[in-house]
């Protein structure tokens, strides 16, 4: 181990699974007690077994990040329970693939329908900056120093059919 964060809390979105379990893992090898979030309840109760095996403290919460409302409630309830977050890995994305215009079989034009723009727009662009801003706030209001880590893509050049992913990263 190359550095310590003991006694330190990180918070990952989409901590339940892939990229976000790998990155709440380094975490957790380097000291840092874990919040995962996500929005399956399967999911959580599956890295929370995970976690619990590998001999981390885990902690998780299940709820939208792209809901101002709710994002707002959760990470002030998430202080309150537990103490302050100090490194905020945003780390949630989705993909919706559609290509933004394509003549199907048929000779008719499909587009990329605002619904499947939309969700990925507002969990990977509008989440983010809902996570950040409230964690911030209250690293801000604690006088604690903290980090915030917005995760991007290799997809910054894009992949078919992947316009709305490629915007949000």
């Amino acid at each position: 181990m190359i550095f310590s964060l003991k006694g330190k809390r990180a918070l990952i979105t989409g901590g339940t699974h892939g990229l976000g379990m790998a990155m709440a893992e380094g975490l957790a090898v380097a000291g840092a007690e874990l919040i995962i979030t996500g929005t399956t309840p399967a999911k959580m109760d599956d890295a929370l077994s995970y976690y619990k095996r590998k001999g981390f403290k885990a902690y998780g919460y299940l709820f939208d990040i792209t809901n101002e409302k709710v994002a707002k409630e959760n990470i002030s309830k998430i202080t309150k329970e537990i103490g302050e977050i100090h490194i905020l890995v945003n780390n949630a994305g989705i993909i919706r693939d559609q290509f933004l215009n394509k003549t199907n079989r048929n000779g008719e034009l499909e587009s990329l329908t605002l619904s499947n723009w939309q969700s990925v727009i507002d969990v990977n662009l509008t989440g983010v900056f809902l996570c950040a801003r409230e964690a911030s706030r209250i690293m801000i209001e604690n006088k604690s120093p903290g980090a915030i880590v917005n995760i991007s893509s290799i997809s910054r050049a894009g992949n078919m059919g992947q316009s709305n992913y490629s915007a949000a990263k």
